[in-house]
């Protein structure tokens, strides 16, 4: 099967896009997002045309048929909700005496995708979560992602860290590769290292980090920025900044929450890099056996910590490592570290802003693996499909 138009992509679970932003970069046109979310839809409509509000149980093979007006599906991805799957989220579930197990509601949407993709049977597939996906009740739910679609599609586990792809974060993603064309599913190239632990023997880029990332946007201090302020005047650009900036005429979505006096108080006593539990006991007002990270200065010259959908609380987790700045990060300064270009809008007020992004999967990431798929499909496949299921750690 020789694939000579451009591929296309429907995503499910789409969120704010990164998923489809990082195929788009690739070389694949979006056909289609879905989630239920309204500021995630629009987010996406504003970026990449056609989104439609839907929960996942309501959508048929047909309905996405019909919105993409019968084009060919090359590529359905999906990003279930990961909250139930994360450790935090266990942690939580089982304080509240929820269940944590497979059994629980936010652990069955996977379902839904597995009932998609053997009806819509597209060529590849994408689906995207954290590791104990993988893991949760004794791997269970790998197992019967095997079961329900080996017979049709060669199957590949993956788990890796985004900031061994060019994203300015320490964030561990695992992912599912699928393809019913009987060719081997693509091999995870990293294009980054650590040069603090690692020798570079593959020509590798060092890690992009926080100060790489997101150094050259306009300095505020708590309270204070714009919806959209002017580049300020800088010397000097790093690759990555100069790529974010690209046919962007300024900076959106650059404003600070406030904090109280004793938050702000804390912050200057941080260092880059530092937590609460590393100040002296008389700044520090919890328990150093808990909160640990509850005050968190992210590091100038590595990635940051992941970005999460909690930033739309108080954001004490990523403080800014900027001391003249003393604030939490912006949504600006998150979507940057997801590595989303300048040009990408959110949309809503800034707690739904934080939230999109905070979920979403880092662009740079996805484009390496749409590269990849791209790849895969100049392959014409043999006529007998594989069966086999493998499980292979990206080098």
């Amino acid at each position: 099967m020789n694939f000579k138009s451009k591929p296309t992509v429907v995503d499910l679970f789409c969120g704010a896009g990164g998923l489809s932003e990082g195929l788009r970069q690739a070389g694949f046109k979006i056909l289609l997002g879905v989630d239920c979310d309204p500021f995630s839809v629009k987010t996406f409509q504003r970026n990449h045309g056609n989104a439609i509000e839907c929960r996942i149980e309501n959508l048929t093979a047909k309905k996405i048929k019909k919105q993409v007006k019968g084009k060919r599906i090359t590529v359905l991805v999906a990003g279930p909700p990961c909250q139930a799957f994360s450790r935090i989220a266990k942690g939580k579930l089982r304080s509240l005496n929820r269940s944590t197990n497979r059994g629980h509601p936010l652990n069955k949407l996977y379902k839904e995708v597995l009932r998609l993709i053997k009806s819509l049977e597209p060529p590849f597939f994408v689906i995207e979560n954290v590791k104990g996906m993988f893991s949760i009740a004794n791997g269970a739910i790998k197992k019967e992602i095997e079961s329900e679609l080996k017979r049709k599609y060669n199957i590949t586990f993956y788990f890796d860290d985004v900031k061994n792809f060019g994203v300015p974060q320490s964030r561990k993603r695992a992912l599912i590769i699928g393809n019913l064309l009987g060719i081997p599913n693509p091999v995870l190239k990293h294009t980054h290292y650590d040069p603090d632990k690692e020798d570079n023997q593959q020509h590798l880029k060092p890690y992009e980090t926080v100060r790489s990332a997101i150094a050259d946007l306009p300095r505020i201090t708590a309270g204070k920025g714009s919806e959209f302020m002017k580049y300020p005047e800088v010397s000097f650009l790093t690759e990555f900044q100069r790529k974010r900036r690209k046919g962007s005429k300024g900076v959106l979505n650059h404003t600070s929450r406030k904090h109280n006096n004793r938050d702000l108080k804390i912050f200057k006593k941080l260092r880059p890099g530092n937590r609460i539990i590393d100040l002296p006991k008389r700044f520090n007002p919890y328990r150093k056996d808990a909160f640990q990270d509850r005050f968190k200065k992210q590091p100038w010259n590595k990635p940051s910590s992941t970005i999460i959908a909690h930033l739309s609380k108080d954001g004490l987790m990523h403080i800014h490592p900027d001391g003249r700045q003393n604030r939490s990060i912006t949504a600006r300064e998150s979507a940057r570290l997801q590595s989303f270009n300048d040009t990408y809008i959110f949309e809503g007020p800034r707690t739904k802003q934080y939230i999109q992004i905070g979920n979403a999967v880092p662009p740079l990431f996805v484009k390496s693996i749409g590269k990849e798929i791209i790849e895969s499909l100049t392959i014409t496949s043999t006529p007998k499909i594989k069966n086999t299921i493998k499980s292979r750690k990206p080098r």
